[in-house]
Parts: C-alpha cells; sequence; structure tokens
C-alpha cells in the first residue's frame, strides 16, 4: 500500500472556516456527492486522493471541484544528471453527474546504460478537461546524445552535448547543465528541474552533482496536518532529481517534494529514486551504476463537505 495512503486512512476532519466555500463556487444543489480514490475531510472539505487509476463519479450535484494532477517524474542518467519532475498542474474545474477517469502517471525507470537517456515519466490526468499533466524529462546519461524535456527537465551530463532539457510553462521548469573537469577536476551533473525552480549546477566547493529543483506546495485546501507527500517537506510535491558525480565523496540533494538525491562513488555510485505518488524525479548514477527511478505520480481532488 502507498505510504500516502496508509497515513491518510482514518484522517477525519479538523476544524472549520475553509475558504472554498459554495459562495465561491463550489459544488451545490440538494446534496453533492461523489465516490472514487481514498477518501478524507480535512477543515471542512471532502478530498479523494488518487495513488493509482481511477474514476472519480459524481453521483449527484453540480459545481467546482478543485485539483492537483501530478504526472511521474523522470528517471536519473547513468553516470548523469538528474530526472526532471513530473509536470505540476492545480485548479478548479466544473464537474456535473457522471464518471471522470484518472490516470496516474507510473515514472520512468531507471538503467545502468551510459549510452541512454533515464526514461521519461508519464502523464496523469484527471478529466472533464481534460486536465493532463507532462510526464517528467529523463536525466542525460553520460554519452547520450541529448536530454528529454518533459513536465519539467532533466539534467545533463558533462558529455551531452547541447542545453539542458526544457519544462512545460505552468508544469516545471528546466534543468541544469553538467561541469567539469577542468578546472574542477571532477565532473559533475546536472541537477533536474522541479514544479518550483530549475535543476542547479553542481557546486565545486564541496565538489558534487547539481542539486534538483525545488517541487511545489499543494493549495491549503489539501494541507492536512494528518496527510504529507515528502517526509521531509510536508506539503510539497513534484522536486527534481539530483545529478550524479565522478570523483566527488559528496552526494547531491533530491529537491523538495521527493526528488531522488544523485550518487557518488562511495554510495556505490547508485541514483535514488524519487518517492512514489509525489511525481519527483530520480537521482543520477555514478561509475555506471544504477539511476534512480523517477517517483510516479498522483491526482488529489477536493470540494466543500
Amino acid at each position: 500500500m502507498s505510504p500516502i495512503l496508509t497515513r491518510m486512512i482514518g484522517a477525519g476532519s479538523a476544524g472549520s472556516g475553509f475558504g472554498f466555500g459554495r459562495r465561491r463556487g463550489g459544488p451545490s444543489g440538494p446534496s453533492f456527492s461523489a465516490t472514487g480514490g481514498t477518501v478524507t475531510t480535512y477543515n471542512s472539505s471532502t478530498i479523494h486522493t488518487f495513488t493509482a487509476p481511477g474514476t472519480f463519479t459524481v453521483s449527484a450535484g453540480t459545481g467546482l471541484v478543485e485539483y492537483v494532477v501530478v504526472a511521474g517524474g523522470g528517471a536519473g542518467g547513468c553516470q548523469g544528471g538528474g530526472g526532471g519532475a513530473g509536470g505540476f498542474r492545480t485548479g478548479s474545474e466544473p464537474v456535473s453527474p457522471g464518471p471522470y477517469s484518472i490516470t496516474v502517471g507510473p515514472g520512468g525507470g531507471g538503467n545502468s546504460d551510459r549510452y541512454t537517456l533515464g526514461a521519461n515519466g508519464s502523464p496523469s490526468v484527471f478529466g472533464p478537461g481534460p486536465i493532463t499533466s507532462t510526464g517528467g524529462g529523463g536525466g542525460g546519461a553520460r554519452f547520450s546524445p541529448a536530454v528529454s524535456p518533459g513536465g519539467s527537465g532533466g539534467g545533463t551530463n558533462l558529455h551531452t552535448p547541447g542545453s539542458a532539457g526544457t519544462g512545460i510553462p505552468g508544469q516545471g521548469f528546466p534543468g541544469a547543465l553538467g561541469i567539469g573537469p577542468a578546472p574542477v577536476g571532477f565532473e559533475l551533473n546536472g541537477g533536474g528541474g522541479g514544479a518550483g525552480g530549475a535543476g542547479q549546477v553542481g557546486p565545486t566547493s564541496p565538489a558534487r552533482g547539481g542539486a534538483g529543483g525545488i517541487g511545489a506546495q499543494v493549495p491549503a485546501t489539501f494541507r492536512n496536518p494528518a496527510v504529507y507527500y515528502d517526509p521531509a517537506n510536508q506539503w510539497y510535491l513534484a522536486g527534481g532529481g539530483g545529478g550524479g558525480a565522478e570523483g566527488s565523496v559528496a552526494g547531491s540533494p533530491g529537491g523538495a517534494g521527493g526528488g531522488g538525491g544523485g550518487s557518488q562513488p562511495t554510495s556505490p555510485g547508485i541514483g535514488n529514486p524519487g518517492i512514489i505518488n509525489t511525481g519527483s524525479g530520480g537521482g543520477g548514477s555514478s561509475n555506471g551504476q544504477l539511476s534512480g527511478n523517477g517517483g510516479s505520480g498522483i491526482v488529489i481532488i477536493a470540494y466543500p463537505s
């Protein structure tokens, strides 16, 4: 079972005064009811969380629901850059009675092939728009010819020609370029982009791969103290993966929102995965070791109780 689902089961109401009321276009009618996903209540709202594909079914009533749709994150690159986070979209959407299909995109898979990019993440979708978030871009491997764009872009290796992967405006930010070895003495690979900021170039003192870009916080509607996504950064999602490094003794951090940290040779070079159901990017590896998988996405829907 998803760790997010485990934390959510049994979470109850946490008070009143929630600002997303019917006067602001929330669902209305004699009674509004819906099913699907894991259902919790917080601050006078009902929240449906999907950590796997499913159906959000409105049984009665019409109006606006608030949503967060996060795609799967990209994998890190082998001996390369961090994976980009999945696209992050939030807003309000009108609904009426009927079923709405939910797709939760898986994260991209890491690999140990220095000639192959980390795999892109897959889209997450919520009808009725449909609202589609684009999967994160995979990180560049040591000898891969390009870096993938995506919801957020993947970072690059020093040897990867061209620019880092781009993000989609409104969904995520670009990755960073790798640097070195001269005059640094190391190969420091770029961090993947996050939903809230670009991936970073690796620092030279101490030498390490670039940090993943910061993720984005979910709106206040969804910040139930009993429910968190990234344990270290409670309500953030879609952080970028950190870049791997060659010759460094320090690993690079993933971005807030579940991003996987990049490796260093002493760890023993394996990239860290993104946290599942955060849409985060995976960390780049070193020494030809396995790069980190991207984290799977999530879809969250809320309306006044």
